[in-house]
């Protein structure tokens, strides 16, 4: 005869309504670290009373002259004495926004965050410290103008080829580590300008990005966009004008911009031959002859020390392989697989957002500063949040003004399009 079918439930499977809904928390699947910003952190200050109307600073950049060999009771030497250069200092203002519902508010408020995998609030504050944090790290080798890229192809809107990272030609390309795409998360908005001007064509929130493809998509096709298009951001709640929506010139002089730009903070390298930096472009493989130079250059034309070197990651790798090349060993037992090239008073570092084939070098102490108006950025309280007009939630923004500051330009050095590995 059959055998009955056990009422005895014997598998958990069985009664899912008495098992809890396990969550194992948040965990970090990214890097969201900044290496430049801390590094920006442990520049020294320049030291100045703030104001909104203009800041200037004089530069001691011209060599007394007129020194004059004399015959005995003869005429003195004609008086001179150089003038100092004004420079004028800009600084920008970084501002980061976030929202937050009463009712979430208010739950956090009375039971804390039993109902939460981690604080709303503190989530919240954490990602947007991350947002200004990159902010500058981007800006870190950039120009104040805000280019962050030019438009490759237009023909496939609303998605678009990008190329020339920060308007450099072939930077940030389809094979390079760092690359166009890189500056750009989904929901950010773009704005595309002619370079004509520049003028705005127009602006929209990026729905999707492909690194491989180098392209952005938005939401809707922009109206006249065309090849050579300087793309910027544009994060600000106005979404009209060039000047008030647009990040056009609201970018830190970066390290490209105060090594390589013809005038910093109003100052023509032009006209002053001491105001420009050294600039190694032969490309090829770097080398400890190429880095003793740049730091002779420090030396020699603005009286400083090379203290620090950010290089590519291609570009310290494949100096590590010159180094290894280079070894002979006695103990085939004590191989290092990983080393660090090393240089005597010199820090290097290296990060995903250093431009492929660049080492650039500078005087830590005098050569760049930084200036910032209020403290780091960190977490808000609830108290720190405006209530929103019309609307159930709370508004807190995170601020910071602040500068990087070219005080020596003699007191860095660039090298570009080296050999990467």
């Amino acid at each position: 005869m059959a055998q009955l079918t056990y009422g005895v439930t014997t598998s958990g499977v069985d009664l899912p309504s008495i098992w809890r809904k396990i969550q194992a928390g948040i965990v970090v699947a990214a890097q969201f670290g900044v290496e430049e910003w801390n590094d920006t952190m442990k520049l020294e200050n320049f030291e100045t009373n703030w104001s909104a109307r203009e800041i200037t600073v004089e530069l001691d950049i011209l060599q007394g002259y007129g020194a004059a060999s004399i015959l005995e009771g003869g005429k003195e030497a004609n008086p001179s004495t150089p003038a100092t250069v004004t420079a004028t200092i800009t600084w920008i203002f970084i501002n980061k926004r976030f929202t937050i519902s009463k009712t979430a508010q208010y739950i956090q408020q009375q039971q804390g965050v039993k109902g939460q995998l981690e604080s709303q609030l503190r989530w919240q504050s954490k990602k947007a410290v991350q947002a200004i944090r990159a902010k500058v790290g981007d800006m870190f080798y950039g120009f104040s103008t805000g280019t962050v890229c030019l438009l490759s192809a237009v023909g496939g809107a609303p998605t678009y080829t990008l190329k020339d990272m920060f308007g450099i030609a072939a930077l940030g390309g389809t094979t390079a580590n760092r690359r166009n795409t890189d500056f750009f998360q989904i929901g950010s908005r773009v704005a595309f300008l002619n370079p004509a001007g520049p003028a705005l064509r127009g602006m929209d929130r990026i729905t999707a990005l492909d690194r491989t493809a180098q392209t952005i998509t938005t939401a809707g096709a922009i109206a006249g966009a065309a090849i050579g298009d300087l793309v910027v951001f544009a994060d600000n709640v106005e979404n009209t004008t060039l000047a008030g929506g647009t990040e056009r010139n609201l970018a830190l002089i970066g390290l490209l911009d105060s090594t390589t730009s013809t005038s910093v903070h109003g100052v023509s390298g032009a006209v002053q031959p001491k105001w420009t930096s050294y600039q190694d472009t032969a490309g090829g493989r770097f080398n400890g002859i190429r880095l003793r130079k740049m730091k002779q250059a420090i030396e020699n034309n603005g009286g400083g020390s090379m203290t620090d070197v950010w290089w590519a990651n291609g570009v310290e790798n494949d100096v590590l392989a010159q180094l290894q090349a280079g070894l002979r060993f006695s103990d085939a037992y004590a191989l290092e697989m990983d080393g660090a090239p090393k240089s005597k008073g010199v820090t290097f570092h290296t990060s995903r957002r250093v431009p492929d084939g660049y080492v650039f070098a500078f005087d830590k102490k005098n050569s760049i500063r930084k200036m910032v108006l209020l403290p780091e950025p960190s977490s808000v309280a609830f108290d720190d949040g405006l209530k929103m007009q019309d609307d159930s939630g709370t508004l807190f923004g995170l601020d910071y003004p602040c500068a990087l500051v070219t005080q020596n330009r003699s007191n860095a050095a660039l090298a570009s399009g080296l050999t990467q590995s």
